[in-house]
């Protein structure tokens, strides 16, 4: 008998499931999380495709550098980037991945300067790629997802500290960050055209890995039931 989650879910949306077209989770969070780990780990004890993002590989391709300096115009240019190109790739059947439109949102935020201005050319131009970006978001939510979990903390397993071509580990950056994905949670949960989605967190106190598959398990099993996964972790 599995142990209930300390904390399984925010809210339950209202509206038309589609939870019998397709099973897709996305796991948000900030950078070193564990969200990649979970994902892979949970996709190869289910048997649910795992989708690689692949983010990274969206920034080198259009050269852009995470960790460079840029104006704010050129940072909200490589978000709106990063949005295209990943909404466009969410697969059509059951997945899991580690990368959702709540991280792309988190990102973008963290980018706003605190003196911008409308009042002049590029305070405007980023306040279109922001609306452009957040409608893009709300979009790529509904269309592409059924279930979206968000987890907390630092992942002990992760070593990320010498890699440069992500965002920063500084615990006060990794708390920025998750503090604006989880304030774009609340506020996706409110929109009609998510009311089908069930959007959760991950009790910040599970840290080991096979509890955070086992949790998920948990939550999610009855779907991956229906969709005949058969698997020892599961039953």
């Amino acid at each position: 008998m599995k142990q209930t989650p300390n904390r399984r879910l925010i809210t339950s949306c209202t509206g038309s499931s589609n939870m019998k077209s397709a099973f897709k989770i996305g796991i948000c969070g900030a950078q070193g999380a564990g969200k990649t780990t979970l994902a892979k780990a949970f996709s190869e004890a289910s048997g649910i495709p795992y989708f690689d993002a692949d983010v990274r590989g969206i920034l080198k391709r259009h050269g852009f550098d995470c960790r460079a300096d840029m104006s704010p115009v050129e940072y909200f240019t490589m978000q709106f980037t990063v949005c295209c190109e990943l909404y466009s790739s969410y697969p059509d059947g059951n997945f899991i991945t580690d990368r959702t439109p709540l991280d792309v949102m988190g990102y973008t935020l963290a980018y706003v300067p605190p003196n911008i201005s409308s009042d002049n050319a590029a305070g405007k131009e980023i306040e279109h790629s922001f609306i452009d970006i957040l409608s893009e978001s709300r979009v790529a939510i509904a269309d592409n997802f059924t279930n979206i979990m968000m987890i907390s903390g630092y992942f002990s397993g992760n070593d990320d500290t010498a890699r440069t071509d992500r965002a920063s580990v500084h615990l006060g950056y990794r708390t920025k960050i998750e503090s604006l994905i989880r304030g774009e949670l609340h506020r996706f949960v409110d929109f009609d055209c998510t009311g089908h989605v069930k959007f959760h967190t991950l009790a910040r106190e599970i840290k080991d890995l096979d509890k955070r598959v086992e949790t998920l398990f948990s939550l999610f099993e009855i779907h991956i039931d229906n969709y005949g996964y058969q698997t020892q972790a599961a039953h």
